[in-house]
């Protein structure tokens, strides 16, 4: 996959409107060229021909298809084992990122700052102890409704990276085994891999780029692909934190203000 520095990893099933603008801002405002990995969950909308078809010379497209939905969390893993970049971006299939130039920010950030383990687009500050965040130290520069205000400063440290698009050094997912497949298919795998990132040394920043998450977080839960995947959400919500909470009581809780 040559000498490019980031895998960029995308999971998708269906939803190809999404996709492909998250993958047209990704082409329009980058200054580098990056591995892009496309896991594809079993689409059944034309996802797997857009991508048949795509043509730039400056990013290496990996393309895999599975032939059911192995939900998010394993896919990143698929994705991960696929690539050897030194850093694997972490991103979901209806992010835009607006910012040009942000992909050379992001790198340059890891390659100067050797004790920052991951960057994001958002994340908290605080985590009690009960592993809840506290969505009054959110910290971000996305463009959606209903958040706080965005991020002045270039950058922020904070305790949790938001999962919707992080940045993570490779050798980090190799000393954890990539994401913790423990919580199955959705919620606490963010948080997870943030105080892995903390209990290795490590410190996690929000970067200031310009980006939106367009589902916020609530569109993938509501599909009927994962309705089928998840029969009862706020259960496995419930049972996640619980999983986490106990993993990290020791560390619990975590401010960085």
């Amino acid at each position: 996959m040559g000498e490019y520095k980031c895998d960029i990893i995308i999971p998708v099933c269906n939803q190809l409107a999404y996709t492909k603008l998250c993958i047209e801002k990704l082409i329009q405002n980058r200054d580098m060229p990056f591995n892009l990995i496309i896991i594809d969950n079993g689409s059944t909308d034309g996802t797997g021909k857009y991508f048949q078809e795509f043509s730039h010379t400056d990013i290496n497209l990996i393309y895999r298809r599975n032939n059911k939905n192995i939900g998010p969390i394993y896919a990143y893993n698929q994705g991960f084992n696929l690539g050897n970049a030194p850093y694997v971006c972490i991103m979901h299939n209806d992010v835009l990122i607006f910012k040009k130039g942000w992909l050379s920010e992001i790198i340059e950030t890891l390659d100067r700052d050797k004790d920052i383990g991951i960057v994001g687009l958002a994340g908290r500050k605080k985590i009690n102890k009960k592993g809840l965040v506290d969505e009054s130290t959110l910290v971000h520069n996305l463009q959606n409704e209903h958040l706080n205000e965005p991020m002045k400063s270039v950058y922020e440290d904070v305790a949790v990276i938001d999962g919707l698009c992080f940045f993570i050094r490779r050798e980090i997912l190799k000393k954890t085994g990539g994401l913790n497949e423990e919580y199955g298919y959705m919620h606490c795998y963010d948080l997870d891999i943030s105080l892995s990132s903390l209990s290795l040394g490590y410190r996690n920043i929000v970067r200031n780029i310009e980006a939106m998450h367009i589902s916020n977080g609530g569109i993938t839960r509501k599909t009927d692909e994962y309705k089928k995947l998840v029969k009862d959400d706020y259960k496995l919500l419930n049972t996640n934190y619980e999983k986490f909470r106990r993993k990290w009581k020791a560390l619990l809780p975590v401010n960085v203000e």
